[in-house]
């Protein structure tokens, strides 16, 4: 009977809204620091207008480093359930990478519901080159995408100028790789307007090495962290571009836009007028605290700055419900649905209360004030965002707060076996 009852729930939800079209841009090594809406000192005018539509989330979690950033977020697992728990490149060090017969993406869950489903940008998560439909297995229709660096391979080590991209399969050199891959998309989404799509959109942008741009290539920066701030302004252009697309065609009401990044920036930024620590890669709050904008005008009106917890694993069950699908029996999933917090439901029982993330043997959480890791250390991060200082004895409420937050987190099981033999010969001692 609770079955029945929740897919008629669902299904209601995915009338109401007729099935919305999703989208979710995620750039590449970029942290809040680099977002002016978020009090970064470079502007990001798009990301910006994306923010005042729909609702800016203050604290959203990711893991610190790429891969186990997109294997999270494909399969709604934390790391130490997948495995995956450190960064691996399989086109580069080999291995089966990331298997359709052990994992369901969630883009394999919609496409089996209906959805047209496509991927442009960046996967790195399985050897495309020998394994050419792996992009299918995992659930999508259609591809753009840079397929990694391939041992043995110099031509794929280009992304950008003169880039290798695979199109539905066919390797072409193309002018600017960020370029053709955004016009992709949006072909894509005029091909499909008339039926329900999902688009996802790991960019390439702003990932290094940092090179000029069509906005810039004419006078050069001079110095990475120039070139840095180059292809913020550029990827912020190409978000831009695709969302006015949608917006042009008259789907802006029936499509969800979701932007965020996989990882603390690669390059030190701004926050509110102060330097910000560089995060990719770090085990602190930096390192995977990143910016989360969803515009949804069929649940909200929009120009709402959120402060409930968002991690990587809640984008999945937000998928199925906003498309109405029960999940099947075997798909286990660690986080929750956000369209709750989207509509604005005050009920706490249907939101977090704590977010989760680690790298290899090391783990974090938090709540919306205090961070615990499993290396002992206890912050305040509103008082003290770099995790510098021990909390105020004075903070009476705090012990309570940590012993809460230290449970939960000695709850989480220990890893699991690594995805693939390489990938454990790669990072010994990880399991």
């Amino acid at each position: 009977m609770k079955k029945i009852l929740l897919f008629l729930w669902l299904a209601g939800i995915a009338s109401a809204t007729q099935k919305p079209n999703i989208i979710f841009i995620m750039v590449d090594d970029m942290g809040r620091d680099w977002v002016s809406c978020y009090g970064a000192g470079h502007q990001t005018p798009n990301i910006d207008r994306l923010a005042n539509q729909g609702v800016r989330y203050q604290t959203a979690w990711c893991t610190p480093i790429c891969t186990p950033t997109r294997v999270t977020l494909l399969t709604g697992q934390y790391p130490c359930h997948h495995g995956w728990v450190q960064h691996y490149d399989v086109p580069r060090w080999g291995g089966a990478g990331l298997r359709a017969d052990r994992f369901t993406t969630f883009a394999r869950t919609l496409r089996d519901s209906g959805y047209a489903t496509a991927i442009g940008g960046k996967w790195q998560i399985n050897h495309l080159g020998k394994e050419p439909d792996a992009l299918k297995k995992h659930g999508f229709d259609e591809h753009c995408i840079w397929p990694g660096v391939e041992e043995g391979r110099p031509e794929t080590q280009e992304r950008f100028w003169n880039g290798l991209l695979a199109t539905n399969g066919k390797r072409t050199k193309v002018p600017y790789g960020p370029d053709t891959i955004n016009e992709f998309l949006i072909d894509f989404i005029k091909r499909h307007k008339e039926s329900p799509f999902l688009i996802y959109y790991p960019m390439l942008l702003t990932h290094g090495p940092h090179t000029t741009t069509p906005m810039n290539q004419d006078d050069p920066p001079e110095g990475k962290p120039d070139l840095y701030a180059g292809n913020v302004t550029y990827m912020d252009h190409l978000v831009g571009k695709l969302v006015a697309a949608v917006d042009r065609l008259g789907l802006r009401e029936k499509t969800i836009v979701i932007f965020t990044g996989d990882n603390g920036s690669a390059s030190s930024g701004t926050l509110d007028g102060e330097p910000y620590p560089k995060g990719k890669g770090r085990e602190a709050s930096w390192g995977v605290h990143v910016p989360f904008i969803v515009r949804a005008p069929f649940l909200n009106k929009g120009g709402i700055v959120s402060r409930d917890l968002v991690d990587f694993t809640d984008v999945y069950p937000t998928f199925l419900e906003l498309a109405g699908i029960m999940p099947p029996e075997t798909l286990t999933l660690d986080g929750i649905s956000l369209v709750p917090s989207l509509r604005g439901d005050e009920d706490p029982f249907k939101k977090r209360s704590w977010i989760y993330s680690q790298i290899g043997k090391f783990r974090m959480i938090r709540d919306w004030y205090h961070i615990v890791d499993n290396k002992g250390a206890f912050h305040n991060l509103l008082q003290d965002p770099r995790q510098e200082q021990k909390v105020n004895p004075l903070d009476k409420i705090a012990p309570g707060r940590r012993k809460r937050l230290q449970m939960i987190l000695d709850r989480f099981p220990k890893n699991a076996p690594a995805p693939f033999p390489e990938f454990k010969a790669k990072h010994p001692g990880l399991n």
